[in-house]
């Protein structure tokens, strides 16, 4: 390969490089970075050369090509200590064997029957709330969709508080926070970091409950059509381990999105009342009497709604990926096994494809969008790693805001939401808020 210039990018320090500006605020960093140096930036974060790639086509080229650009091994493997070979961590020929094995379980016909659970488990949230009362938003969307998650993988409604589930789901999150993966990342095995430890131990937990439910399951003589089962009954005959690695997948990234899509929407209605009634307007025209999966194939302006909470704040913030030899790209020449960075949250705000890209504006989703590029807007990412659950979670976040929406309504009692690009995008802290019946 002939010699290219190096990408532009921001100088770090001996080290650290620009560890110490990426963990304070890693989107206003890429956003800074993107504004400044154009298509391709250079720069280093946790010991890795990193080059964010800012232009549609680029990202269409990378994530599409699974061979020659697979998932990033450094930062996967983070991962990997937490989740083992489940789908989100595997790549090559297990994950594909694996891939096809689950792919049934988020196919629509499957959807349909978990549409219910979503409307039901959404009533129970509700059903707690009190006119008047304060609730942390963030806690109630992620116990909901983490309980709705659980009944679809398994068939049967959990306790989750009794079963310790969702508290060591939230320990296991902690050491992927910016300001905790320099330790995560640089800590020996035997350093005494509290939130290592306590991850460490949640995953113990977890790993036991999931055994626990498998041993329950192959023990019953109950019909049930489930993720569990799909897994037990697959042709790719998966050892124990496999499954529980592919349960505690599910446990960790299979809620989360969604709970945080649908905080963003709250706050995001919360501060827009012009959106809310005409949300409300097509919850009227629509739903009967609660909502159904027949309602989501009819809603317009409620997809409208989530599709521009995820663009504005795309939980899943960037991807990662890894060159497997040395690659031209936008005229600059990126080595093999360099973290290449697809920075959603940069071009979903880029106002190269966006008009007035930071306003709250669901009525951009209803417009004709041939004109914009197709990689503008990726939230479940794309090629063949997009996200296999895409379905099943635009579904959930229509269906749990549509249950909550008819009745309720909400008051923020916090400023400014600050946020946390964690390895999903996240509030910082409790998001508490005053329920309001309608």
């Amino acid at each position: 390969m002939t010699t290219a210039q190096t990408p532009p990018g921001p100088r770090g320090l001996p080290l650290l490089g620009n560890t110490h500006q990426w963990a304070r605020d890693p989107c206003d960093f890429r956003e800074r970075c993107a504004e400044r140096y154009g298509r391709v930036v250079n720069y280093e974060i946790l010991g890795w050369d990193a080059y964010m790639l800012t232009d549609p086509g680029d990202v269409k080229r990378v994530l599409e090509d699974r061979e020659n650009f697979p998932k990033h091994s450094g930062g996967n493997e983070q991962l990997e200590e937490f989740l083992g070979d489940g789908l989100v961590t595997s790549d090559g020929e297990l994950w594909e064997r694996q891939r096809e094995a689950i792919q049934p379980a988020f196919y629509v016909s499957h959807i349909r029957r978990y549409a219910d659970v979503m409307v039901s488990r959404t009533e129970d949230t509700t059903d707690r709330w009190r006119d008047g009362g304060t609730v942390n938003l963030r806690s109630e969307m992620m116990r909901t969709t983490l309980q709705i998650l659980v009944e679809a993988m398994f068939g049967e409604a959990i306790d989750l508080e009794a079963r310790g589930i969702y508290d060591a789901v939230e320990a296991m999150q902690e050491p992927l926070k910016p300001r905790n993966q320099p330790i995560t990342f640089f800590a020996p095995d035997w350093a005494p970091v509290p939130f290592l430890r306590q991850a460490d131990a949640a995953l113990d937990h977890l790993e036991a409950q999931v055994y626990d439910i498998l041993d329950d399951r192959r023990s019953s003589d109950t019909d049930r059509d489930d993720l569990l089962v799909m897994l037990l009954d697959s042709d790719a005959e998966m050892s124990d381990e496999q499954i529980r690695d592919e349960m505690l997948t599910f446990l960790f990234a299979g809620h989360e999105t969604t709970a945080l899509t649908l905080t963003y929407v709250w706050d995001l209605l919360s501060r827009s009342p012009r959106v809310e009634a005409r949300l409300h307007e097509e919850l009227a025209e629509v739903v009967d009497d609660r909502p159904t999966i027949e309602d989501v194939f009819e809603f317009k302006y409620v997809e409208a709604v989530v599709k521009e909470a995820m663009r504005l704040y795309p939980p899943a913030h960037e991807i990662r990926r890894e060159p497997v030899e040395d690659v031209r790209i936008g005229g600059y020449e990126i080595p093999e096994g360099s973290l290449l960075v697809l920075p959603t949250w940069v071009l979903h705000r880029d106002d190269r494809f966006w008009d007035d890209p930071d306003e709250f504006r669901p009525e951009r989703f209803l417009e004709d969008d041939r004109d914009r590029p197709e990689y503008a807007y990726f939230p479940f990412g794309g090629g063949p790693r997009r996200c296999i659950g895409q379905q099943f979670a635009t579904t959930e976040a229509q269906l749990v805001l549509a249950t909550m929406a008819r009745d309720w309504t909400i008051e923020r009692e916090y400023g400014d939401l600050e946020l946390s690009a964690s390895v999903t995008l996240q509030p910082k802290g409790d998001v508490p808020v005053t329920t309001k019946r309608r």
